[in-house]
């Protein structure tokens, strides 16, 4: 019961000395974009907030910290779409993505640092590519590619955060109807956020500190999901696409380790 009492104390504490860590600022100013990315386009947050919050926290910080936030805004919003979903097309994409998941926060717990954000540097090159060439996987969807899709997806999400270029290249090619994929995406997102977010609670990734950061810095990412959704209402396609990539684009060259030295 004291314990319970003394919560509200521990928390303001913690909550004080956090908000002096300058490191939190800069995370809370990128948050705040890739928010408005992702509130705009429903993609792109991680991409633009994990490389950067990786070069100032580190990948074991930056990773769950993320997961975390996000499970308090974006990923709500995906749950409204898991009782329309395709259940045959996201089950086994769903089941793929948990059976890699240990693996990958294997590999992002003894990985070195450095390695881990040069793989987070690739994925989001691979990602940007991949979206400014309009590149779609075109064939038949079918259990055992998805399966294959998933875990790939998986394991980039546990290792670096971003599941995100598999899963566009396979889904956004096929000839459903765009609300129609859209709706898979979005519960397939949900659902494995949310076993990510049990994987670092068992591991012990979300630890007090980690819990501190998303706290502060969960209010700029919510922020600017809502900003995102309504600010860019009455832009053109084109535009949104090219701020879109630029940005993206721009965290991934600070991200990458060699810019260290310029940057600190």
């Amino acid at each position: 019961m004291s314990a319970l009492l003394s919560f509200p104390g521990v928390l303001a504490s913690g909550l004080w000395a956090t908000a002096h860590d300058p490191r939190l600022w800069f995370v809370f100013a990128i948050s705040l974009i890739g928010g408005v990315v992702r509130g705009y386009s429903g993609f792109g947050g991680a991409l633009i907030v994990i490389p950067l919050a990786a070069m100032a926290m580190g990948p074991k910080v930056a990773v769950p910290m993320f997961y975390l936030f996000d499970l308090g805004s974006a990923t709500p919003y995906g749950y409204r779409s898991v009782p329309k979903c395709k259940w045959p097309e996201v089950l086994p994409m769903l089941a793929g993505h948990l059976t890699m998941l240990p693996l990958g926060i294997w590999l992002l717990t003894n990985m070195d640092p450095t390695s881990v954000r040069w793989g987070m540097e690739g994925v989001v090159v691979l990602m940007l590519v991949l979206l400014l060439s309009g590149w779609r996987y075109t064939g038949r969807t079918n259990p055992p590619l998805s399966v294959a899709v998933g875990s790939v997806a998986g394991l980039m999400g546990a290792v670096a955060g971003i599941s995100g270029p598999p899963i566009i290249a396979y889904w956004l090619g096929q000839k459903d109807d765009a609300a129609t994929i859209r709706t898979n995406i979005m519960a397939y997102y949900a659902l494995s956020s949310t076993a990510m977010d049990i994987v670092f609670l068992v591991t012990g990734l979300f630890t007090w500190q980690v819990f501190l950061y998303a706290l502060i810095i969960w209010p700029a990412y919510a922020l600017g999901l809502w900003g995102g959704a309504r600010m860019f209402q009455n832009t053109t396609d084109r535009m949104f696409r090219v701020s879109a990539y630029v940005l993206i684009g721009i965290a991934a060259v600070l991200g990458a380790p060699v810019m260290d030295r310029l940057l600190k």
